[in-house]
């Protein structure tokens, strides 16, 4: 299977870290935009931005969200959309935020959470998958792993396709099947990771750069 040519280079890199970088002022600008007040994001910004940037690692987040659960969530909504959010998607999730951290609160998500999960405007898998991922959440028993457009080509290519063998029964349908899209991942991906003895935070992330999406990573550096 094409994984194992990498299997190395995967353990060389365990010391990286996926990191995102925005900028502060993109931020302000939305928040003072809203409608509504957003004392979270606020506070956020205030306690752990820069004067120009916001950097966030993923293990930060979770270190973050597990401290304070509000003031982690803004952290992994702001980690979600390091390249931008529309206002009103962000209007949607500063109303939503009680009732994000009262979903969030389980440590195992099943297909009745993560569906409700879904069911909050604005959640779409692939942002669903980077929010739990980032606060260290489970589903059925398995670590969360980040689902994209851009993982989604790598494990879809011929390059990876004998090694996700169930997702690619459900080629092509990541968008039309999404949650059965992602569980079939997430089991792919287990199976991987246990064979490997690899994590799935540096398989996820192992995928994403794999596609060369420079977007998608801003940035990795030593932990």
């Amino acid at each position: 299977m094409a994984l194992e040519h990498y299997v190395e280079k995967i353990r060389a890199q365990e010391i990286l870290i996926w990191q995102t970088t925005s900028r502060r002022d993109m931020w302000t600008k939305l928040l003072d935009r809203l409608q509504n007040d957003a004392p979270h994001f606020s506070s956020f910004l205030e306690q752990h931005a820069d004067d120009n940037e916001v950097v966030l690692r993923r293990r930060q987040v979770r270190a973050l969200y597990k401290a304070d659960p509000e003031l982690g969530m803004v952290a992994a909504i702001i980690w979600t959309h390091a390249r931008g959010i529309r206002v009103n998607a962000l209007s949607l999730l500063v109303r939503d935020l009680p009732t994000l951290v009262e979903l969030f609160d389980r440590d195992d998500f099943s297909d009745e959470s993560l569906n409700h999960l879904l069911g909050q405007p604005g959640i779409s898998v692939p942002t669903a998958s980077k929010m739990l991922s980032a606060c260290g959440k489970n589903f059925d028993g398995i670590p969360a792993a980040i689902l994209d457009d851009s993982i989604s080509a790598a494990i879809e290519s011929s390059e990876f396709a004998e090694d996700f063998p169930r997702t690619n029964l459900l080629r092509g349908k990541a968008r039309s099947r999404p949650l059965d899209y992602y569980k079939a991942y997430l089991a792919d991906l287990n199976d991987l990771a246990i064979k490997h003895d690899i994590s799935h935070d540096n398989l996820d992330r192992f995928l994403a750069e794999f596609t060369g999406n420079g977007e998608t990573i801003a940035s990795r550096k030593s932990a």
